[in-house]
C-alpha cells in the first residue's frame, strides 16, 4: 500500500466512513505485536563508517527467526549495502545477512546505517509502518 492510499484510509477511518469490519481488518493488517519475552540484541549504530562499539554477539541457533521472515527479496541501497527486512514486531528488524537474526532497533531512526552484532556487517534500517 502506498503512502497516498494509506493516508486516504486513515482519513476515512478518522471520519467514521469505513465499516467496523473493514476497520478491524485494517488494524490487524498494519499494527505490529510487541516482541514476546526478552527482546533480541540491539543493532550497533554506525559512527562514521565504523561500528560505534564492538559488543559483538556469538551466534546462537536457537535465536534464529522462522523462515517466514525471509520471504521478501533483500533490497540494496545505491552504495550496495542492503536494507533490513521488516518483522511482525514493533522496532524489531530481520538482518539481511545470513543467518538473518532478529535485531532490536529501538531509538534508531529509519534509514540509519547500523551493524549486525552477529555477522559484523552493515545494513540500513528499512522504512516500515508501525501503528502501535
Amino acid at each position: 500500500m502506498n503512502k497516498r492510499t494509506l493516508s486516504l484510509v486513515l482519513a476515512l477511518l478518522s471520519c467514521g466512513m469505513l465499516s467496523s469490519c473493514i476497520h478491524q481488518i485494517f488494524i490487524q493488517k498494519f499494527t505490529r505485536d510487541e516482541y514476546p519475552g526478552t527482546r533480541p540484541p540491539m543493532v550497533i549504530p554506525d559512527a562514521g563508517g565504523k561500528p560505534a562499539h564492538t559488543n559483538w554477539q556469538k551466534e546462537d541457533e536457537f535465536m534464529l527467526p522462522p523462515s517466514s521472515h525471509l520471504t521478501r527479496k533483500i533490497d540494496t541501497a545505491s552504495d550496495g549495502i542492503p536494507y533490513g527486512l521488516p518483522s511482525e514486531f514493533s522496532n524489531i528488524i530481520t538482518s539481511p545477512h545470513a543467518p538473518h537474526y532478529l535485531l532490536d532497533y529501538t531509538g534508531i531512526p529509519v534509514g540509519s546505517k547500523v551493524w549486525d552484532p552477529y555477522t559484523r556487517k552493515p545494513f540500513y534500517i528499512s522504512r516500515t509502518y508501525t501503528f502501535n
